[in-house]
């Protein structure tokens, strides 16, 4: 009679010991699951977004608060922008954003780390943006340290990748002949006109801030100069420089200096390569 109890107990026992370890390793397979689930990053433009992912890969889920074809300097955070400030590890910004240091003094104590890429230039010139990839993997790799090899090597593959790139789009301009013209465009767009091999011979601002004496010095500069596209920046005022360019006969175009302005365009690279299409193409008309 002893010898059947203590089977018994012994069985309840086993049954007892193999509910524990079941119990173990399915909290150590839920833990692991939650340890590899993308760290959530908010950017405040779609160029740190493409920057951040570009780095991360499957290691981040991105989310960005300023549409692509609005002006960073012009924008409303909305209740649901801070529930996902709230429950982000952190918040990108490129250091110049008016209303970031409002939000996140809203925040409290749940506001998420603040990252600053500051880096100065053009995003859409390569060199610049790849600058700014490496600023993005440092911060990646100090946040998640077990995942910095990875975050390492995507840096090095897409360095390589949009140095091939740059090479390839410098080569089309070229056969197009787009360097040495001369143009007229946005205060915005003057560096990447520039790296293209443009010779910007005037600038402007936004459309508002146009006056006559403006239009009719722009104007004369731009026949004396025989000028044969006016390159405007979508974010701003993409038509500013359409009047200009009809009286002095040249063509006008208006480029994006996030990625996703227009559609087709939401990665980097699309959006460097549109951008490029399109002045060639407005140099072609004339």
């Amino acid at each position: 009679m002893n010898h059947e109890k203590l089977n018994l107990i012994d069985s309840k026992t086993t049954r007892g010991i193999a509910v524990i370890v079941l119990l173990l390793m399915m909290t150590t397979a839920l833990y692991a699951r939650t340890s590899t689930a993308p760290m959530p990053i908010v950017t405040t433009t779609s160029l740190l977004q493409c920057a951040v992912q570009d780095v991360g890969g499957s290691h981040v889920k991105v989310t960005t608060l300023v549409a692509p074809g609005s002006c960073p300097g012009h924008f409303d955070i909305s209740p649901r922008d801070l529930h996902t400030l709230s429950t982000s590890k952190a918040v990108f910004t490129h250091g110049y954003e008016e209303f970031v240091p409002k939000i996140m003094s809203s925040l409290g104590s749940r506001k998420p780390k603040l990252v600053a890429i500051k880096t100065s230039g053009n995003w859409m010139i390569p060199t610049v943006y790849i600058g700014a990839l490496k600023l993005v993997t440092n911060e990646l790799c100090a946040m998640d340290p077990s995942h910095a090899a990875d975050y390492r090597k995507s840096f090095a593959s897409q360095s390589r990748k949009y140095q091939a790139l740059s090479t390839v789009l410098k080569a089309r301009l070229k056969k197009s002949g787009v360097p040495g013209n001369r143009i007229l465009c946005s205060d915005q767009q003057v560096e990447f006109a520039m790296w293209m091999g443009c010779v910007v011979v005037g600038t402007y601002a936004r459309a508002e801030e146009f006056t006559p004496a403006l239009l009719h010095q722009l104007t004369k500069i731009g026949r004396k100069n025989h000028v044969k596209l006016c390159i405007d920046n979508l974010q701003s005022s993409p038509t500013a420089g359409k009047e200009i360019a009809k009286d002095i006969g040249a063509a006008q175009v208006a480029l994006s200096n996030f990625p996703g302005g227009y559609s087709g365009t939401s990665k980097w690279s699309e959006c460097l390569t549109d951008n490029v299409s399109r002045v060639i193409k407005g140099i072609s008309r004339k």
